[in-house]
């Protein structure tokens, strides 16, 4: 095994096919998707950016989402969502930085449990990956139903999961970052509620219990950096004969 630098110019990809990244909360798997999509030389498909980006133009049109699923849906023959150059397009505009700010992440939380939402979303989803696997590249595709409704049939299905006192520390940087201040015993108690919100939901609900039954491979990267995260993945690819150094 050779270091990380070079490595995507050594690695032998025997066909196109799609690597699905699901997890809780603050479990690292976006920042690892991301990584990882440029360690093998994929392409990155950040699946709750899609759903940011449909909150973003509810926002900047004027239309409510809260309890509004048929006023969300009749905007979306409208939204126009692209994947290209590492970043989100909403009608051709550039939205990666854009769907960051807070109002765009409560947006797509509301957003993000229609029905009629995930069903488009997940359409296209499927339409930008399979032209990056008709192409004969790896898709790496993080998010809550990435492995069970987008990519059933992934080449390898990933449920990357951290401790919960692991996942509030990680949740209070990203806070910080964003010039919120709240202690940890606070975060702790939000990441527990929120767990327990998207495990039950009705919807597309996080397999909490037993992914191994939903056939993910399971990753707890607790004390991990994301870089070691990678690593580990890595190997696990070239274990199943999904990519192989030259």
């Amino acid at each position: 095994m050779k270091g990380v630098e070079g490595r995507v110019e050594e690695m032998l990809i025997p066909h196109g096919f799609s690597i699905a990244i699901d997890g809780p909360v603050a479990s690292g798997k976006g920042t690892v998707a991301a990584a990882l999509a440029k360690r093998v030389g994929g392409f990155f498909m950040n699946t709750g950016g899609m759903y940011r980006t449909v909150a973003l133009y509810c926002i900047e049109h004027g239309i409510d989402t809260e309890n509004n699923e048929s006023g969300v849906s009749a905007i979306l023959p409208q939204v126009n969502i692209d994947i290209r150059d590492g970043g989100i397009f909403l009608n051709d505009r550039d939205v990666t930085e854009r769907i960051k700010a807070l109002d765009t992440s409560k947006g797509s939380s509301v957003v993000a449990v229609y029905r009629s939402v995930r069903q488009a979303l997940v359409q296209r989803q499927q339409e930008i990956g399979q032209a990056v696997i008709n192409q004969g590249q790896i898709v790496v595709a993080e998010g809550r139903d990435a492995g069970t409704k987008i990519f059933p049939e992934a080449g390898i299905k990933i449920f990357l999961t951290a401790s919960v006192e692991e996942r509030a520390g990680r949740r209070q940087i990203q806070y910080a970052a964003k010039g919120i201040e709240k202690e940890l015993p606070e975060i702790i108690v939000e990441i527990k509620e929120r767990d327990e919100r998207d495990s039950t939901r009705e919807i597309d609900p996080l397999q909490l219990v037993n992914p191994e039954k939903a056939g993910y491979w399971v990753l707890d990267d607790s004390g991990q950096k994301p870089e070691q995260t990678v690593e580990i993945i890595t190997q696990e690819l070239e274990g199943r004969g999904l990519i192989k150094d030259d």
